[in-house]
């Protein structure tokens, strides 16, 4: 039995209302028809009536109603203890990751980890470049971050650079310049650019390179959507500098990748404070270590 469809239904009879509990589940209104349908199917009892845009509990749901409560309050007390035992006995791994990181081995790394030591768990956090920092006091030393840097950090911190990434430019298809095999940035100057914006950490490299190039940027788009971005090229309203890996599995038919001179090199890493450290982190760290080797 899916918990979560459970969690609907207690969603859905409190606001008798397929839009607002969509939007409180942060889904569609289809996908939670199709959570209830497929809830009724299982249990072989129907449990809303559904009739002029107006829904309300059938007597079998009113009846299962305060079971479900019972069962979904239980499953969540279990999860509590289970991770207060797996943070107390040091079997907890929290990291702390940049959107894009599926783009890079690091991603894999961390599967690979899992499979190797199914006795740890990994609290997996995305946040963006900007937050990935070590300044909060209260940021337990444990705490593993996956990041794109541009220099080697501070003493206080190890890390275990995995690779390399390179800002490049993304072009329409029939852009004049799509042909070329390499760009002088220069070229570029009277394009409308479109740019992830400051909380990516890769806003300010992508101006300071542009400046070198001598000109300033014209920018009309400013985001966290890389996705969105590479649309937006597809739809020829401008050109984007972005870091190749990020965006080599996201070009569409219609846009091109192409090197640029000049450009900046990225490191993804791992770092942690250094410190004493759990099991877990010590484990996950040893295991970067003979990887790199």
């Amino acid at each position: 039995m899916d918990i979560h469809k459970f969690e609907v239904f207690l969603d859905l009879a409190e606001t008798m209302n397929f839009t607002k509990t969509a939007d409180r589940q942060f889904t569609t209104q289809g996908n939670i028809s199709k959570q209830i349908l497929s809830l009724e199917t299982e249990l072989d009892v129907k449990l809303f009536e559904r009739a002029h845009r107006k829904i309300e509990l059938t007597e079998a749901g009113s009846l299962l109603l305060p079971y479900v409560k019972n069962v979904v309050e239980q499953y969540h007390a279990m999860q509590e203890v289970l991770e207060t035992y797996t943070k107390d006995n040091n079997l907890s791994l929290n990291i702390l990751t940049i959107p894009t990181m599926i783009n890079y081995k690091g991603f894999s790394k961390i599967t690979d980890f899992l499979k190797r030591h199914p006795e740890f768990t990994v609290q997996l956090k995305e946040v963006e470049s900007v937050e990935l920092t070590y300044n909060d006091a209260n940021e337990h030393s444990d705490t593993i971050h996956f990041a794109r840097s541009f220099q080697a950090p501070p003493s206080s911190i190890e890390w275990l650079p995995t690779e390399t990434d390179d800002f490049v430019a993304v072009l329409p298809k029939n852009h004049p310049l799509a042909s070329k095999k390499k760009l002088d940035l220069s070229e570029l100057k009277k394009e409308n650019f479109l740019l992830l914006g400051p909380t990516t950490n890769l806003y300010q490299p992508a101006l300071d390179l542009c400046r070198k190039a001598g000109f300033e940027p014209k920018i009309s788009y400013k985001g966290a959507r890389i996705d969105l971005i590479i649309n937006m090229i597809a739809n020829d309203m401008g050109i984007a500098i972005v870091m190749e890996k990020t965006v080599k599995n996201l070009l569409k038919e219609n846009t091109v990748i192409l090197s640029i001179s000049p450009t900046k090199e990225s490191y993804l890493a791992f770092t942690r404070k250094i410190g004493e450290h759990s099991l877990a982190s010590d484990t996950f760290w040893e295991y970067l270590r003979q990887e790199e080797n």
